[in-house]
């Protein structure tokens, strides 16, 4: 299934180019302190959830080019259900979206919060899971010392966005960033995986 492959590593690319495109843009929105899901009802919010829709389709395609992957041992099913999960949160999030910074919290904002940190904890286990998996494959080897970086930072990264939310820490200011460097941490360990699944 390598052309799966080629086009999800394509639609990550998209998704990248897109998100960079984005930050230049006159969004009114911070980097360092409001979260990616803020651009989402804002100024260009169609573009953003455009973004947020090729994300989806990159992780689908990516899913199923691991699914029909020849592997011995083959891959556990654990990372491949997170990486679903991943998938599935980011679609809900398309519709769901979050609350305008600063108002007040709305059970739709609750809900769409929900789907984020969800599809947080499941992309922190696609990428930790996948990693260990595919050190038993020779293919992998060249990229493997990258994946490991990736994935290892991924929690890391994921704990300190939630300590900026710990009052007394004065991080908030800095959320916004730490969600950036996350979605970018996993996001590239997504877009390198589609490009060895393209080319073996």
């Amino acid at each position: 299934m390598a052309p799966v492959a080629w086009l999800a590593a394509l639609a990550y690319v998209v998704y990248f180019a897109g998100m960079v495109v984005m930050h230049f843009l006159t969004t009114g929105r911070s980097a360092l302190y409001h979260t990616v899901s803020d651009y989402s009802v804002g100024k260009y919010g169609a573009l953003a959830r455009a973004m947020t829709s090729v994300n989806v389709l990159a992780t689908v395609l990516l899913l199923i080019s691991f699914l029909t992957m020849v592997a011995s041992p083959p891959l556990a099913r654990t990372g491949l259900y997170a990486l679903a999960v991943v998938a599935a949160c980011r679609f809900g999030m398309i519709f769901i979206l979050t609350d305008e910074s600063g108002t007040r919290l709305t059970a739709q904002g609750r809900a769409h919060a929900a789907l984020a940190v969800l599809s947080f904890v499941a992309a922190i286990s696609a990428v930790t899971t996948l990693t260990r998996n595919l050190h038993a494959l020779a293919v992998w080897q060249q990229v493997l010392p990258v994946l490991g970086i990736l994935s290892s930072a991924a929690f890391p990264l994921v704990l300190l966005l939630a300590l900026s939310l710990v009052p007394v820490l004065r991080l908030r200011g800095v959320f916004g960033l730490l969600e950036r460097l996350f979605l970018a941490d996993v996001n590239l360990w997504f877009l390198i995986a589609a490009g060895v699944l393209a080319i073996r």
